[in-house]
């Protein structure tokens, strides 16, 4: 049975917005993305740092092969959540597509960058993390995702004038402005709503 019922301009915007309110609480509710990609990669650039210049470690770049258990996460926590979310949602639908499409291109620049060894790589990843969290902001509306993804585009400006060693802490520090504070501040939000 067809609703012949149209909605008022009001009421378009307010379904639209209760339907990004709904993806911002379930993006909110499972920060983990935002979080164990963030720690995660943020530690493996300081252990990086360490074995490169304070340990001179032939082989400080091995520290990356734990950058998988992001990835276990990541597809555990996919599975459970396929099971959870009964609603699909344009907005959230198009996280999914915009942080899938970012992981093939992560994983695409690595072998590129590890090809072309290395030289002035990282400043690529910065701006990777820059369009995801700026984009996932714009989505959920949330300034802090927003502002982290604006700051990485600055960094990586900064830190394609250093070398290797000193861009992989500009890279912990992208990691820390768009990652993990604003996901703890989204986690938060979640806990207090």
């Amino acid at each position: 049975m067809q609703n012949d019922k149209e909605f008022t301009p009001q009421e378009s915007l307010l379904l639209i917005q209760s339907m990004i309110d709904k993806t911002k609480l379930h993006v909110a509710g499972n920060t983990s993305h935002f979080l164990i990609w963030g720690w995660l990669a943020f530690i493996i650039c300081i252990a990086q740092y360490i074995l490169l210049a304070l340990l001179h470690n032939d082989h400080h770049y091995y520290v990356w092969i734990f950058i998988w258990i992001g990835v276990f996460f990541e597809i555990r926590n996919s599975i459970r959540n396929k099971k959870k979310v009964k609603v699909h949602t344009y907005v959230g639908d198009s996280m999914k597509y915009l942080w899938t499409g970012l992981g093939f291109t992560f994983f695409v620049t690595a072998i590129v960058c590890g090809i072309n060894h290395w030289i002035n790589c990282l400043p690529l990843f910065i701006i990777l993390y820059a369009v995801g969290t700026f984009v996932s902001g714009c989505y959920l509306q949330f300034k802090p995702l927003k502002i982290g993804g604006v700051l990485c585009w600055i960094i990586a400006i900064i830190a394609a004038n250093f070398s290797y060693d000193i861009q992989i802490l500009f890279t912990a520090l992208a990691l820390f402005v768009s990652y993990i504070i604003p996901g703890h501040l989204l986690r938060k939000q979640y806990q207090q709503q």
